[in-house]
């Protein structure tokens, strides 16, 4: 869906702060609907509804 070059998964309920500095390189974009589902499922998590 991504156009990764392996698959991957999120974790949501594995969620953690880093240090952006550990964000070495980008390897990837989510589609659109993905990105979504997946801010819907951190405000569940993180109860912001």
């Amino acid at each position: 869906m991504a156009n990764l070059h392996q698959d991957c998964d999120i974790l949501i309920d594995q969620l953690r702060a880093i240090d952006n500095k550990r964000l070495i390189k980008k390897i990837g974009k989510l589609p659109e609907p993905l990105l979504m589902k997946t801010m819907e499922n951190l405000k569940i998590i993180l109860d912001l509804n």
